[in-house]
This record gives C-alpha cells, sequence and structure tokens, in this order.
C-alpha cells in the first residue's frame, strides 16, 4: 500500500536578481510503499534535495499533487495541510551539522522535548528529565551510539554526527524517513557503520525511507527501488542495479594530471613541529593526541592529499598550515619571494605571508541571502595584495597594530561561527572588515572570475545567483571558486568532495587539475575518498597523530585501508563505486 504518492509534481525558481526561472522539478510521479525504501539518485542539481523538502511540507510548489499518509498537498493547500505532513515526517539534511555544543544524549533529548512540546528546552522537574533521557536513550541506543552517549558535539566524527542527527529526527516518530546525502563525509568504515544504522532503523521500526544519496554503493546496500532525477524529471524507474549501472556510464574521463620534477621551488615548510590538543566527553578527558616533530618541504605546483582515520590531526595540520591555529613549538614557513616566513608569528611579515594562502574548511558555508559576485567581490578584498597592502595603511591611521591586525587577518579565515564568536570576544563587529578591506567593484570581480569559472565549468551566469539558489555540486564548486579568486598561491580543502556525485566529483577532479595545471597552485587536500586521493594527488601522507607514511597515492590508500581492516572488515568494492 503506497503511503506516499506523487502525480505531476513541478517547482519553478525565479532568480531574483536577474528574473530567469529555472525548472526544479518537471512533472515529477511517483509512489513508495509502506516499509519500502526508495532511492533517489542523480547529477548535483537534478532536483533531488527539492523534492525532499517539499515531501517534508517546508517548501511550496507550482502544480502536481503531493500525498504523505492520507494527507493531501497541492500548490493552494492552506499552511495547516502542511503543517500536517511536517508531523509525519522527519528529515535529515545534507551538510548540515546544527548540533547542540552539548553531549550525544542532551542533544537527543532536547529533541524528544521538542517533539512534546516545540521546544528543546530540557525539563526541570527531576522526574519529567528522568522520562525524557529514558527515551532519548533508547534512540541513541538504535544509533549505536550508546558506548558514547556522553561524548561533546565538537570531538565526533563526520559519521557519529550523522548518527546523532538520524537519532534526533527519530525523535519525531516520524511515519516518512526522508534523508538527504547521510553517508557524506565519510571514509569507508564510517560509510558502512551508517548504512548499517539505517539498516537497523528500517528493520526494527519498519520505516518508510526516501533516500538521496549520490553514492552507488549506499543505494546498493540500502535502496528496495531507485529513480534517477536528470534537470528535474524522472529518467529511470526500476532495479537498483540496472538504475546505477546506466547513471555511472554518464561519468567523464579523467583529464591528467599535471607533471611534476623534484628540482621545483619549495614553497611550504613544516620545520620541528610540535601539537597537542585534547579529546573531551562532557565531563572527562578522552585522549590527549600529540602530534610529534612534523617536519615536511612542499614544492610548488604539487597537488598532495592526507587521509587518514577521523579526529586523528588531518583538521589541525591544516589550520596549522593556514596560520589560524598556532603549533605549540616549531614553524610554519612559507616563501615569500625567496624569503620563508614563519606564519606562525603574527606581524605585517605575516599578514603578507598569509595572503597567499586560502583555506576551504568542511564545513564551508557560503552567505546564504548574497549573491555569488559580492562574495567574490567581498574575497577579493580580503585577499587581493593591492587590499591588504591598503589595509596596513588603513590600520595605522585607526591606530590598529600590525599585531592586532593580523590577528583579524586570520579570523577571516575561520569558519563563520567561529569567527563570529572571537569578535565578539574581542567586542568588535564584522564591519571591522569593510572597513579595513573594502569590497572590489563589480566590474573588475567579473573580469578577475572568469578564468577561474572557466576551468571550474561555471558559467557566467551563475554569479548572478543567491547561495540558496545553487545546488549542493554548483555550492561545492563556487566555494572552490570563491577561494580561488585571488589567485592563491597555496590552497588548502578539507574534504571538498563530500557532497559529490561521481559525475560531478570526476567533473570537479578534472577542475581542481585544470586549476593546477593552468595557475600552477599548490593544492592541500584533506579527503576521505580513496578513489578522488588517487586521482587527483601527485603524493600523498596518512595522517594518524602525526605523518606515519609519505609516498605514491596509491600504497598510502592501501596503508589506510589495511589500518582500517584492522579495526573492522570493509566491504569489497563493487564495479559501480569506480569514478
Amino acid at each position: 500500500m503506497a503511503i506516499v504518492d506523487v502525480e505531476g509534481l513541478t517547482k519553478k525558481y525565479e532568480l531574483r536578481k536577474t528574473g530567469d526561472v529555472i525548472v526544479g522539478l518537471d512533472d515529477v510521479s511517483f509512489t513508495v510503499d509502506e516499509g519500502e525504501i526508495l532511492g533517489v539518485i542523480g547529477k548535483s542539481g537534478a532536483g533531488k534535495s527539492t523534492l525532499l523538502q517539499i515531501l517534508r511540507g517546508i517548501e511550496n510548489f507550482d502544480s502536481g499533487r503531493v500525498v504523505v499518509d492520507n494527507v493531501v498537498l497541492t500548490p493552494e493547500s492552506s499552511r495547516d495541510q502542511f503543517s500536517k505532513v511536517q508531523r509525519k515526517t522527519a528529515i535529515h539534511l545534507q551538510r548540515s551539522f546544527a548540533l547542540w555544543g552539548q553531549s550525544i544524549l542532551h542533544n537527543v533529548m532536547r529533541k524528544v522535548c521538542s517533539a512534546r512540546t516545540g521546544l528543546e528546552d530540557l525539563p526541570e522537574h527531576p522526574a519529567e528529565y528522568e522520562d525524557v533521557k529514558a527515551e532519548a536513550m533508547e534512540i541513541v541506543d538504535l544509533v549505536g551510539l550508546k558506548d558514547k552517549y556522553n561524548y561533546f558535539y565538537n570531538i565526533l566524527s563526520g559519521g557519529e554526527k550523522q548518527r546523532v542527527l538520524l537519532a534526533r529526527q527519530l525523535a519525531f516518530k516520524p511515519r516518512v524517513l526522508l534523508l538527504d546525502e547521510p553517508a557524506t563525509m565519510s571514509d569507508p568504515l564510517t560509510r558502512r557503520e551508517i548504512m548499517d544504522t539505517i539498516k537497523k532503523i528500517h528493520e526494527k521500526l519498519n520505516l518508510t525511507i526516501i533516500l538521496v544519496s549520490h553514492m552507488p554503493e549506499v543505494h546498493e546496500y540500502l535502496a528496495d527501488r531507485l529513480i534517477m532525477l536528470e534537470d528535474g524529471k524522472i529518467t529511470y524507474e526500476g532495479q537498483t542495479s540496472e538504475a546505477l549501472r546506466y547513471f555511472t556510464q554518464q561519468i567523464a574521463d579523467p583529464v591528467p594530471l599535471e607533471p611534476v620534477t623534484s628540482d621545483r621551488e619549495k614553497i611550504l615548510r613544516l620545520k620541528n613541529v610540535w601539537k597537542k590538543y585534547r579529546l573531551l566527553t562532557s565531563n572527562e578527558l578522552i585522549q590527549t593526541i600529540e602530534m610529534k616533530n612534523i617536519n615536511f618541504t612542499i614544492p610548488k605546483g604539487v597537488i598532495m592529499a592526507m587521509i587518514g582515520p577521523t579526529a586523528k590531526g588531518k583538521t589541525v595540520l591544516i589550520r596549522l598550515l593556514s596560520g589560524i591555529e598556532k603549533p605549540d613549538e616549531g614553524e610554519v614557513l612559507v616563501n615569500v619571494s625567496g624569503e620563508f616566513v614563519d606564519i606562525a608569528k603574527y606581524g605585517r611579515k605575516s599578514i603578507i605571508a598569509r595572503q597567499k594562502i586560502e583555506v576551504m574548511h568542511q564545513e564551508f558555508g557560503l552567505m546564504h541571502n548574497e549573491t555569488v559576485i559580492d562574495q567574490f567581490s567581498y574575497r577579493l578584498g580580503l585577499k587581493s595584495i593591492k587590499t591588504v597592502e591598503r589595509a596596513l595603511e588603513r590600520a595605522e591611521e585607526l591606530g590598529i597594530t600590525d599585531l592586532k591586525l593580523d590577528v583579524l587577518y586570520r579570523l577571516a579565515d575561520l569558519p563563520e561561527d567561529e569567527a563570529r564568536a572571537l569578535l565578539q570576544k574581542m567586542e568588535l563587529s564584522q564591519d571591522i572588515f569593510y572597513e579595513l578591506f573594502p569590497r572590489f567593484p563589480e566590474s573588475e570581480t567579473r573580469k578577475i572570475a572568469k578564468p577561474v569559472l572557466n576551468a571550474l565549468d561555471l558559467s557566467e551566469e551563475i554569479l548572478n545567483r543567491h547561495t540558496y539558489e545553487l545546488s549542493c555540486g554548483e555550492e561545492v564548486r563556487v566555494s572552490i571558486a570563491l577561494h580561488m579568486i585571488s589567485k592563491p598561491e597555496i590552497l588548502l580543502l578539507d574534504e571538498p568532495f563530500g557532497d559529490l556525485d561521481p559525475i560531478s566529483l570526476r567533473s570537479v577532479l578534472n577542475s581542481i587539475k585544470n586549476l593546477n595545471r593552468e595557475f600552477n597552485t599548490t593544492i592541500i587536500v584533506v579527503s576521505h575518498q580513496l578513489d578522488a586521493v588517487e586521482e587527483i594527488s601527485h603524493e600523498a601522507v596518512f595522517i594518524e597523530a602525526g605523518i606515519t607514511r609519505w609516498g605514491e597515492p596509491k600504497e598510502v590508500c592501501e596503508v589506510f585501508l589495511e589500518r582500517m581492516r584492522e579495526t573492522e572488515p570493509i566491504p569489497e568494492k563493487r564495479e559501480t563505486e569506480s569514478t
């Protein structure tokens, strides 16, 4: 018996700046039986996320009919009807890691409270508190995190965060669970753990699940049936294996990696670097990780990949290389016109050296309500050498020391939430950046952006869009373009591929190789996608509280896989997983 029935669903978007109309969904029809897992696959921008948001009851549509557990929605439906659908569904959104900075248990308890009262406030009465706690613990156990119930959100791996998000959605006791890329940014072992969790939830609760994923292996493991979306239309519906074979046939050939020689000038050097950091639960220290005596030198124009288990130092190392975090000991040296400058030390030289570096964080965020061109103009204002020189002059006029300016300049490279919190601590607003680093003129920005957009296979039309008008795949490529707009000599990418389907992934890999070849950019990339690592990098390092192996990418990836097999067997790779 069908619990979801979609008929003639059409959704269009009008771009605010240009008035152009984009068709998100075009006459889509399908049904889902109760207890079924329906997979949805397609390239980035095909309409997958839009479909889930409509099924969730949080997005209007232009024509058609949607039925969820006997609640009928049409474009004319009242808000009350949409609210009824919201009470029957729960959704897990891709790259949504919006959790309380508390333990796993408290995060789930708050969602249990929300399901009961509409608010995430924890109850004050002891008996009610214990009742909520008991219900939350059952859900935590269901997603396989009972042994870590008191772990803080900030120390969880990407896969553990995904399972906490699943647990919070299960607190609503939905009739239909909507999953949007639940295995994003995960290594093979973590991905299997997430898939096993979803299978366990499905079997125990007999939940109807609509699963959007760009990963063929996720659908092959979980989906009873698969539909494929392309440009908002269903282009294939049927058995999972047949649909995946049709989908993966569209993957383009890889472009060759630009060869490098050992005699290239060196651009980046870590010298005797030590860094210690702690992992804490809500009430106790779990582990102190010490990265000891790290030494390496990177030539100009090399693409280097970092791989390794979660929470073992890869992101910490990226933060050290970008200068937004200091080592406890040692030097982080950047070549500036033949002189190596230690960016771990604050001051004018460090500001100039860090102008050469761009970092894209794994939980990257574009400004939701701004156009792409406005964000590019702002980034050029921060990272252009001319604007950096002007900022040094303007800081002197305002009585800001080089030391304080350097602190502010490092904040600009932090994730938005982290930067905002530190600005508040310094009793400053974000307006200080606009005062010191005014935006580039739009006309000049468009000229500078053109070759970067071409290399990333993005049309110039995308400059006029707002962030919320981009597909996830477009968001990833626009974010890479944003960090390439100032033509940095060093580009640091922390998990840039997590949300990309195999077709878009190949396009992005080819684009990054084009950036490397055309601009001679040194690129350091952290990724759990080992196929991507083998294809894109000249060399790779295995990070496990320091560098434990450095060499040929294929060889280093094998070391990583062997290390994971020692922990738990992982499934053999299937033909459809290949990019």
